[in-house]
């Protein structure tokens, strides 16, 4: 891919031209000539950062809207016959001829019956000296990125074996980069989604994570190598070159692997976890950007302290978290290492690289069809994080500034396709508000309680989304098969149309009745629960009602005379809404079949609901809980218009006495469905 070249004496020169290639299209890799740090190393100014729309993620990962070959993006049906353990990485660079010899080990359990060849894959840019095991030189074919090596002899189930192969040349392209920086070579890697195969021997899938991996690479000095995990060691195989060997003990999918290399100074932070050591923080930063850096990120401590009360530990307390500067205008989750754009100190930035390490990097979407379990996530991370570090309404508008209003499927239906996995719009934006979202479905309790549970079954590994959605399932006892296909498989969202009106009741206070119709006419009906939040001159109550009709009434005593009923007050569904108020104080809406009223209410054991009838027609009258379960039908048949009665004796379908609790009488006729709250005390 063509490097856009930007030469500007100023940085707002050149970030105009930024601004104006984004909104032509998506812009991946804009290299600009070097820019001085600001005066005194002081960090930019946050009101103009805020305006910096270039660093974007999103836009970085795409990379012009580049398409993969689907062979690409496919493993071959052999490389399920073998998991592997352990990646050795031994790699000598050379930024003057631009050149890469490495040697891959790769160790690995044989998972078939039988295995006698080994498919890995590496890019046609690298030629392959030798494949050896055990001593023995191995025969090996290429096909487009699949090496396949014949192994020396058949394995069988459970054995172990290990292969090492020799390559070289020059991996330069979208995920390796020979670049310099002030007259000093940046060698950088960024290799999401198929690209550790550009420039290192590996299994390419994210369902096969290596339990660990060693790193050991030789650079001219006075380079610095940043990787993974800790720094073992660094020697000196010949005068002028350092070899750095780096450790990384926990899973890691192969496209987080990385290196990042410069003449870095390295900062020096760290986090003290709630149990244990301190944890280093390591910043490996351009020097002329040294002061800058060390402001910028002095966050991440107390980022990763608030993350790991909701979250669970950093997952690699053991070992250590950090960044390192490279040009990219955005950042790159890279596995306690996040590679960083010297430029930008935004703390939504640093938050979502951060939130990556739980969500992307501990656990991993299993293909790139389900990446919004990757950015979904920590894009709603850096709302979390303005949450608890500056309050409600710092949430509320991030949150705001990320709603996506237009077509096109969560789910990546492509994913050959760059434009679609890193969407901004769809992988990114909605998704964040998908996690908002569950997080109201589900309420904080459940929703902290499933993000343990999927960390605890899926944690060091991958998931998709059905693995997601049972195990939140599991832990909320919730249904959320219509949820995930309305906002992961399909596409828009639900407009509602909400009108209310009043009653007043002879005993004082009044009787609303809020009418709410779904009117989008480019999907199908949502199911979710609704917030209504209902004013008076005397109080203020709010109300959670399930909502799953194209038109459904409700009714709700009130103390006082209404003022405004307000549909989702809180924004916590990505919707369209409109109302309108019938009459604040008089008849109330047009006639329709609904529940009057539940007496006694408080009741103990039984209650009777009072119903009226529109018209002669089909009627049902069903009992929920709170959490949307079915309880017990109290009517099912055809009855003639007027006045009905319907009594629950506070028992479920089974004739066990029900618990507690608050409760929803559901009324469904030919004019609608009116829903009613009622509540069981014991």
């Amino acid at each position: 891919m063509p490097r856009i070249q930007v030469f500007r004496s100023n940085l707002a020169a050149a970030l105009l031209v930024l601004l104006v290639l984004a909104a032509a299209g998506p812009v991946l890799a804009v290299t600009t000539t070097p820019v001085a740090a600001p005066a005194g190393g002081t960090p930019w100014d946050p009101a103009y950062q805020a305006n910096l729309a270039a660093a974007n993620e999103a836009e970085m990962k795409t990379r012009l809207g580049k398409a993969m070959l689907a062979a690409a993006a496919a493993a071959t049906p052999g490389m399920a016959d073998y998991d592997v353990t352990w990646y050795d990485l031994v790699l000598d660079l050379d930024p003057v001829a631009n050149q890469l010899t490495g040697t891959t080990t790769v160790r690995a359990v044989v998972l078939a019956a039988t295995l006698d060849v080994v498919d890995l894959n590496l890019a046609p840019n690298m030629s392959v000296g030798q494949a050896r095991s055990d001593g023995s030189v191995l025969v090996f074919g290429r096909t487009d990125d699949v090496l396949s090596v014949t192994l020396e002899r058949t394995y069988l189930q459970d054995e172990v074996f290990t292969i090492e192969v020799d390559y070289a040349g020059d991996p330069a392209g979208e995920y390796f980069g020979w670049d310099t920086y002030n007259t000093q070579p940046l060698i950088w890697t960024l290799s999401e989604p198929y690209g550790a195969r550009q420039w290192w021997v590996c299994k390419d899938v994210n369902t096969d994570k290596a339990d660990s991996v060693d790193l050991h690479v030789t650079v001219p000095d006075p380079l610095v190598v940043a990787s993974n995990g800790l720094e073992q060691a660094s020697t000196v195989p010949v005068a002028g070159h350092t070899t750095y060997h780096w450790r990384h003990r926990h899973p890691i999918v192969t496209y987080l692997v990385s290196l990042a290399i410069h003449p870095y100074q390295v900062l020096v932070d760290s986090y003290q976890p709630a149990v244990g050591p301190a944890m280093p923080i390591l910043n490996y930063v351009f020097p002329a950007w040294a002061v800058a850096a060390e402001a910028g990120y002095a966050v991440t401590s107390d980022m990763i302290a608030t993350f790991a009360t909701a979250f669970g530990e950093y997952p690699f307390v053991d070992e250590k978290y950090g960044h390192a500067h490279f040009l990219w205008h955005g950042g790159m989750e890279h596995q306690t290492c996040s590679s960083m754009w010297n430029q930008y100190y935004g703390e939504h930035l640093i938050a979502h690289e951060l939130g990556h390490q739980w969500f992307g990097d501990m656990i991993t979407c299993a293909d790139f069809r389900h990446i919004w379990l990757n950015e979904g996530f920590a894009r709603w991370l850096e709302s979390y994080w303005l949450e608890q570090s500056q309050g409600e309404q710092a949430y509320k508008d991030r949150m705001t500034s990320f709603r996506y209003m237009g077509a096109g499927t969560i789910y990546v239906e492509d994913p050959t396709d760059f434009a679609a996995i890193f969407s901004a719009d769809l992988s990114y934006n909605k998704a964040s508000w998908v996690v908002h979202m569950l997080r109201w479905v589900l309420g904080e309790d459940d929703f902290l309680a499933g993000l343990a549970a999927y960390r605890a079954q899926y944690g060091g590994g991958s998931a998709t989304t059905e693995e997601f959605q049972a195990v939140m399932e599991g832990v909320s006892g919730l249904d959320l098969e219509p949820f995930i296909q309305q906002w992961i498989y399909g596409e828009y969202y639900p407009d509602y149309r909400v009108s209310w009106g009043n009653v007043p009741q002879p005993g004082g206070g009044g009787r609303v009745t809020v009418r709410i119709e779904q009117t989008q006419d480019l999907t199908g009906l949502f199911t979710l629960p609704l917030e209504l939040r209902i004013t008076t001159d005397q109080e203020v109550t709010t109300h959670r009602v399930d909502n799953s009709e194209a038109l459904t009434w409700y009714t709700f005593d009130v103390a006082g005379m209404p003022t405004q009923v307000a549909l989702d007050p809180d924004d916590r569904v990505l919707c369209l809404k409109s109302h309108t108020a019938v009459s604040a104080a008089g008849e109330g809406l047009p006639a329709a079949s609904h529940i009057v009223s539940n007496h006694p209410n408080p009741f103990n054991p039984s209650t009777t609901l009072a119903l009226s009838l529109s018209r002669e027609g089909p009627v049902e009258v069903v009992v929920f809980d709170a959490a949307g379960r079915k309880v017990r039908t109290l009517l099912d048949g055809v009855f003639p218009a007027g006045d009905r009665q319907a009594v629950w004796d506070g028992r479920d379908v089974s004739g066990r006495a029900a618990a507690a609790g608050v409760y929803f009488a559901r009324l469904r006729t030919r004019d609608g469905t009116a829903i009613h709250k009622m509540s069981l005390v014991k």
